[in-house]
Parts: structure tokens; sequence; C-alpha cells
């Protein structure tokens, strides 16, 4: 598994839109300031400001943001502005061979999923599911969640144990045992949407992450049972299951349409396949995000609800 260089002061680095576009022009602007206190230099994509309903522009604009960053030898790294929806279909216009030739730091996190999930595929490099610079801006940013992508970034450090959430610090073990493995995963949703394609997720002998929002508890149930059909869950070494952040029991739900629980149907869908498995870490969509390195060996200790990355994440940069 190649690491990317790490990042220091002076170095540049790139936002794109590869996903929806901002809702106000200062979610851009304060994205660029947050980047720049980390004294580094800032380089917009030129289509960074497309609108195209709920895109962040055409396809191939998007597409040629990315192309156009990850050639660009002076960019260290590419931080995706933000998530929402329009990654999967940038596939058909993805240059597998530019990613594989110039992988880099890829920063961002929920519909980003489907860049990390390239680079896994195309480049086997170790990518970065964190907050995205709108976040990283964002005056609700926590100390948490911008702290572990520093780390991440500029730390020659082991990158260790992803942190529990200071909120709430329980971590449930749905199954027992430990297992060693690299790291895929990210959002559910988007996770499952690359079966079938030439990005298909690799779960085989890996710690697999998940997490999702905003969806009955059925639909979670599907998708896992998706997964699990596939044979995509049962191949990992270990699940790790984030935040499920407004999954669950909704106000919508019809009278013939009882809601199970999330731990219902992690214990109905995960625990039997007999994989060590734990749920709660603060990885996701919630008030913190920890940033969790995709393709990084990875220990997991379901009995104790710990997750460890015990390698330093970057190499170091080249004019070192």
């Amino acid at each position: 598994m190649d690491r990317p260089p790490r990042l220091c002061a002076g170095d540049t680095v790139g936002i794109v839109s590869p996903a929806s576009p901002w809702e106000r022009r200062s979610d851009r602007l304060r994205a660029v300031a947050a980047l720049e206190g980390w004294g580094l230099k800032v380089r917009l994509g030129a289509h960074v400001d497309d609108r195209h309903g709920y895109l962040a522009g055409r396809d191939e604009d998007r597409a040629a943001d990315l192309h156009a960053m990850l050639c660009d030898d002076e960019v260290r790294a590419i931080f995706c502005l933000q998530g929402g929806y329009g990654t999967p279909r940038l596939l058909p216009h993805l240059d597998r061979d530019v990613f594989a030739t110039h992988p880099k730091i890829l920063c961002g996190y929920s519909d980003i999923t489907t860049l990390h999930l390239a680079l896994a595929a195309w480049a086997d490099t170790i990518s970065f599911y964190s907050i995205g610079a709108r976040g990283l801006g964002s005056p609700d940013v926590t100390d948490l969640s911008r702290g572990t992508l520093h780390r991440a970034l500029f730390s020659a450090e082991p990158y260790g144990e992803i942190p529990r959430d200071p909120d709430d610090s329980y971590v449930r073990t749905i199954t027992g045992g430990t297992a060693r493995g690299r790291s895929t995963g990210g959002c559910l949703t988007l996770v499952a949407s690359t079966l079938g394609t030439s990005i298909e997720i690799e779960t085989r002998g890996r710690i697999l992450f998940l997490e999702d929002l905003d969806m009955h508890s059925y639909t979670l149930d599907a998708l896992l049972t998706h997964l699990r059909n596939a044979g995509k869950l049962e191949e990992a070494a270990g699940i790790v299951v984030g935040e499920m952040k407004g999954v669950g029991w909704r106000e919508d739900r019809s009278a013939f349409m009882q809601e199970l629980s999330v731990e219902d149907v992690l214990e109905e869908v995960i625990a039997p396949l007999g994989i060590p498995a734990i749920y709660g870490l603060p990885i996701g969509h919630g008030k913190h995000h920890v940033t969790v390195p995709v393709g990084a060996e990875a220990f997991l200790d379901a009995d104790a609800g710990r997750l460890v990355f015990d390698e330093v994440l970057t190499s170091d940069p080249p004019n070192t």
C-alpha cells in the first residue's frame, strides 16, 4: 500500500466540488481560510463554483477538475468541498490511469466514498475519510474532527487509536474477538452502489467500516443484507459500524411497517457472521467526525471496542 507524502506548511492543496454545490459562497471562503490557517496555499478547481441543480456542475467538468488536481505536481493534496450527491455519476468520466500514476492525499466523506474506493481500486494508496474543506471551515467543527485530520495529514508518528465520542464514550460489541487487516469502507449507501462496477469494494481480509444517515431501519437492513448476499460482509476480517445518524424509528412510518432498531438490524444481519464487530465510534455524519484512513493497516479489538492504526499514514515529503 502506498502512503502519500505528508503535508507541510507552505504546501499547495486543491479544493474541488465533485458532488453537490455549496449553499453559501462563504462555505467555500471559510474552507479556504481554514486551510490557509494551517499554513497551506489553496488552489481552486476551475469549476468549484459551478451549479447544476443538486450537482456542482456537469459531470464532465467535475471529473476534469479532479484530473487537473491529480496531474498538477504542485498540488500535494485534494480536499473535496463537501459531499451530497454526484460522485457515482463521475465513474464513466474518470481516467483510471490518471488515478494510478498520480496518487495523492484525498480528503472527504459521505458521497466522496466513491472516490476513496476508486483510489483503492486503481492506485492502491491511502486516502482519508474525513471532514471536507467545508466542514473544516465550519463554525461548528469540533476540535476532535479538526485535530484528527491534522494529525493524519501532518504527523510523522503512528496515527493510533480512533478516539471515542467525547459526548458519549459507549461503544457496543456486536461480536467479540480481534482482527487485523487493511481498512476499507465509507458511507453504506455509496459502498453498496459500487457492487458490479469497476471500483467494487474489496473486503476480503479487510477491516470494513460503515456509516450512513437519515433512513428507515428497513433501508439499513436492505443495504447490509445486499452486502451480505454479495459475500462482502463475510469476507471481511472485522466490521466497524460508525454513526447511523437519523437511522431507525421515523415519524412517517406506516402502521404496517414497524421499525426494528439499528441494533436489532446489526444483531440479525452482522452478528450471525461471527466476525469481530463493533458499533458506535464517531465516524460519519455526527457532531464529531474522526478521520479514518482508507487502506491503512488496522487492528480491531471488538471486545474492548477499539480500532487502532499503528502505522504512520504518510511518507516523508520528497524534499526531506
